[in-house]
């Protein structure tokens, strides 16, 4: 009978491997009908590479023997790299149950995913990069050693975004800096492979079904085998539909992907070719009210955000200005989600003479839509909130306005009411990369590796922003019309769906092209128990964006008067553009003490290119928002690790030191009045991390206590900004223009402190084995923004679960995610700069309340 899987551990119960601590485990979504899921999956066309036959370790004291792929030149054992690299196995992945793509990345520590707002839309944050939470520039996600796209974000896309999770993938590779800055899209910050699984001369599969606490249905499928001789393939993909844990009254997502891999065995190599096709629909979250109790984040009255929205039935269909005229019609369900399609292909050969060629290609394209409502400021009376109205200023008084909702039913002037804005972004990608590698042994021990990298990306986007909707303060809220009556004129005040007011606002149409090409050498020197590296990579940029000019428009009559003043395109354009060439580096060298135990220094720069979004240029509001042609901002990383794995213990840690330099901006004084020529800050990072394992009774002959096993997932860091002179200009909660400082500031949403603890045992029976698992995630004090006045508190949250395996077919899977129903802040009222409390009342966006999943599943 086949020797029983410890599925928790991702290896036998008898000879287990260590793995990275997993993350709490947030939750599993799942599809509406397994027919329906089936016939989605083996209809839809889909695609995913399948990655070489890459040996992994297979015991404790193997595992840093595994070949890792990822910012390498040719492979390299986990023993030998210089740099931080965490692999995850499928089964490291289902057992930490994530949230989103995204928040695998935090099984990396000092990966700070603010997985908090649904499946996509999240930002992502690097230890020791001053990001803030502005999408992902400082992460790339890559399938197979190929880029999704031709910069790390844009705005309403950061590139975990661009796929989802299933059972096609084999492994998860994940680098923090070092030579990611040299090969492939030259990510100085942080990078994650997904290496796919492919066919092999053993025909394997599995069908599942997951049913979540939150009204989840999931299917997920994979088969793959022989074709004839030398040809293999797969096919594999999931579809599901959920209400969500905060449930919108109709579904949270739905949709699925399917991944389909061909491989051919070549002399010397093999050649491989993959499709996939991506189509779901993901709601996505903003901020909700919480409540500030001695610090901590306590639950709104009448609204606790773990399970609660404000989007509803009600708040679903909105007419708002289009820019290309007229209006649009934005369906808040359809979310923050995907339809992609990819095709891709990877060559690996061995020649004669010591060469070797590889060749990556992507070409992927689709639509990135965002439909969504945002917070505004914190909830006041009806009262107030007209008596405040600019909109009717000089047409009518306050008390001649008129509140109800849509079935007509008065509204009381004390009613709790926010607005928040109602998005949408209609966002088309295109994107081509390829990257061709010729390597050749110079002399035993030294490989000599050239490679070149092409990018050739697009966007091409229409936006429409800033309309705002006027509704109850509760969940799933109803929207409020307003109506006044003057000089026997009826004015409408908002439209007849709730909009108060869509003057200004932000309607664009834009469209960009860029091309990269870089070229590189990577030098790798074997000396006895040295493995020394060194590299060069030169990139250069080519970069081109169009952005309509706008001028205020009056859409609807005299009487209607949210829309009096809407800011459109008038025909024109502003043009933005980037020409650079930038060189990087990179140096390494690792000492080998034992076959279990190195340790290593290094030192690399990295350069950041601007996007799209970076030279975006029109008028707006009469004032050009062309931004001054700036210097590229750029990072020095230095650090040094160690390593050891033995029957007791596997320990990767690292220290480092990371400064950054060239955020431009120009100084002012609180009256935007210039104080010099534009300059630049940066930021100064030094910290910690350590992933790895400790097995305290690996030497014990009984089974349940030998298979005791802790795993351990930290990063601290010591981060603040530095060098920025006169103000740091912000608008406050009561909109009030402030001036503050940043030097010294924590960087923005990083928190200085996390940790992840998971203790697990496994216990083998005659008809199988059972896993149990309980995982204590800790999250230190961060900050909303810049200026450290908007604390998000520290927060704990506790995760479990169970795995059976009966015989060799048959596995059920038990997780349940923040079992004790913490709020923990990700992020503060993005809105506003500083302290956004009002008498003890802030918005923010906290981690999903607890959620349950079952997966029951067949493997053959």
């Amino acid at each position: 009978m086949r020797q029983k899987r410890n599925n928790h551990l991702g290896t036998s119960a008898r000879s287990t491997r260590p793995r990275v601590a997993v993350a709490a485990l947030p939750r599993a979504a799942a599809s509406k009908t397994v027919a329906a899921a089936v016939a989605g999956i083996l209809c839809c066309a889909g695609g995913a590479y399948a990655a070489d036959e890459t040996p992994v370790a297979t015991d404790e004291s193997n595992a840093l023997n595994e070949i890792v792929v990822t910012a390498s030149a040719q492979g390299v054992k986990k023993l030998d790299a210089s740099y931080n690299i965490v692999s995850l196995s499928l089964d490291d992945i289902k057992n930490s149950n994530p949230a989103s793509v995204a928040d695998i990345f935090k099984l990396s520590p000092g990966i700070w995913p603010e997985a908090s707002g649904g499946q996509t839309g999240v930002n992502i944050d690097v230890a020791g990069f001053p990001n803030g939470g502005g999408d992902s520039p400082y992460f790339t996600t890559m399938i197979n050693g190929s880029p999704l796209y031709g910069s790390a974000d844009l705005s309403f896309m950061d590139s975990s975004s661009l796929l989802r999770f299933d059972d096609t993938v084999e492994r998860v590779e994940i680098v923090q800096g070092g030579p990611s800055a040299i090969f492939s899209s030259g990510q100085a910050g942080a990078t994650a492979n997904f290496i796919l699984r492919t066919g092999s001369d053993k025909t394997t599969g599995s069908l599942g079904f997951t049913y979540g606490s939150e009204g989840s249905e999931r299917v997920d499928a994979f088969y793959s085998g022989k074709i004839i001789d030398g040809w293999y393939g797969s096919i594999g993909g999931f579809y599901r539909v959920s209400d969500g844990v905060r449930d919108p009254q109709y579904p949270s997502d739905i949709g699925g992907q399917v991944t389909m891999t061909l491989k051919h065995d070549l002399d010397g190599g093999s050649v491989m070719f993959w499709y996939r096709n991506l189509s779901d629909k993901n709601q996505w979250y903003a901020d909700f009210p919480y409540i500030e109790v001695n610090g901590k984040a306590q639950p709104y009255p009448g609204f606790n955000q773990l399970n609660s929205t404000y989007n509803s039935k009600q708040l679903q269909n909105f007419q708002i200005p289009s820019p290309g005229g007229g209006f649009w019609n934005d369906d808040i369900s359809n979310g923050r989600g995907a339809a992609l399609n990819y095709f891709g292909s990877n060559l690996d050969l061995k020649l004669d003479g010591g060469w070797r060629i590889s060749n990556t290609f992507l070409f992927d394209g689709g639509w990135i839509p965002t439909n969504a409502l945002v917070n505004n400021g914190n909830p006041q009376a009806l009262s107030a909130f007209i008596a405040g109205l600019s909109t009717i200023t000089g047409v009518l008084t306050p008390a001649q306005v008129q509140a109800h909702y849509l079935d007509g039913a008065a509204v009381p002037l004390g009613t709790s009411v926010i607005t928040e804005q109602v998005w949408q972004v209609r966002k088309k990608l295109t994107n081509v990369t390829d990257e061709f590698r010729l390597a050749k042994e110079v002399f035993d021990g030294n490989t000599l590796t050239a490679g070149v990298y092409m990018a050739h990306y697009t966007d091409n986007d229409a936006w429409s922003l800033d309309s705002n909707v006027l509704m109850n303060n509760v969940p799933n809220a109803s929207p409020i019309i307003l109506q006044g009556v003057a000089g026997g004129n009826i004015y409408n005040v908002t439209s007849a769906q709730g909009i108060v007011n869509a003057n200004g606002g932000y309607q664009i149409l834009e469209q960009g092209n860029a091309t990269n090409i870089a070229a590189y050498l990577s030098d790798s020197w074997k000396i006895n128990s040295w493995l020394f590296d060194a590299s060069v990579r030169v990139e250069h940029i080519d970069l081109h964006q169009q952005t309509t000019n706008l001028s205020p428009v009056q859409m609807g009559s005299n009487f209607d008067l949210w829309d009096n003043a809407v800011e459109l395109p008038n025909g024109t354009y502003s043009y933005g553009h980037e020409h650079n060439t930038m060189p990087t580096f990179s140096l390494g060298a690792n000492y080998e003490f034992t076959d279990h135990m190195s340790a290593y220094v290094r030192v690399n720069d990295g350069v950041f290119f601007d996007n799209f979004d970076a030279v975006r240029c029109n008028v707006y509001n009469k004032s050009n928002g062309c931004p001054a042609n700036a210097p590229l901002s750029s990072v020095r990383n230095y650090e040094g690790g160690f390593k050891i794995q033995n029957r007791y213990m596997y320990i990767d840690a690292a220290v480092y030191d990371k400064e950054f330099t060239g955020l431009a901006y120009q100084p002012i004084d609180i009256n935007h009045v210039p104080l010099g020529p534009n300059e630049t800050y940066g930021s100064t990072a030094r910290g910690g991390r350590v992933v790895g394992s400790v097995n305290p009774f690996a030497g014990f002959d009984l089974q349940a206590v030998r298979d005791f096993k802790i795993l351990v997932n930290a990063e601290y860091e010591k981060a603040h900004y530095k060098d920025f002179n006169g103000c740091y200009v912000y608008q406050d909660i009561n909109l009030v223009t402030r001036c503050g400082t940043i030097n010294g500031q924590q960087l923005a949403r990083l928190p200085n402190f996390q940790i992840r603890v998971t203790p697990s045992d496994t216990q083998t029976f005659s008809w199988g084995s059972l896993t149990e698992y309980v995982t204590y995630e800790h999250v230190g004090q961060h900050f909303q923004d810049n200026t450290g006045l908007n604390p998000l508190p520290s927060y704990y949250d506790l995760a479990a679960g169970i795995v059976l395996e009966y015989g060799d077919n048959w596995e059920i899977r038990a997780m349940g995610s923040n079992l004790t129903n913490q709020i923990g802040l990700t992020e503060g009222n993005a809105r506003f700069g500083g302290n956004t409390a009002q008498g003890g009342v802030n918005f923010g966006r906290s981690i999903l309340g607890r959620e349950g999943s079952v997966e029951l599943k067949y493997k053959f």
